[in-house]
């Protein structure tokens, strides 16, 4: 009779490969999640946004995350040329 001291290496792998996947799906839930330091919003995000043709609601979302008075004097004038004047406007550039 045949004894087989050793484990499966096969299980093993498919568990450490597990293990990978869910440590890589839990990083990137936070460098996607507005968590303060991992994602930085800056004017630049919003004027990509803005240039990617975002809905009016979608670039106030952005603005919501701004609290300096001098880039969202920026922001004000571009949801203003673009005919953003509420959440709910429709763009008209």
């Amino acid at each position: 009779m045949s004894f087989n001291s050793n484990p499966s290496t096969r299980s093993t792998r498919r568990r450490s490969g597990a293990g990978i996947v869910a440590v890589a799906l839990v990083a990137a839930g936070y460098a996607t999640t507005g968590c303060a330091g991992n994602l930085v919003h800056n004017y630049r995000t919003f004027e990509s946004a803005l240039d990617r043709g975002a809905s009016c609601s979608e670039l106030f979302d952005q603005r919501s995350r701004f609290d300096d008075a001098e880039t969202l004097v920026k922001i004000d004038r571009d949801l203003d040329r673009i005919g953003c004047t509420s959440r709910d406007a429709t763009r008209d550039d």
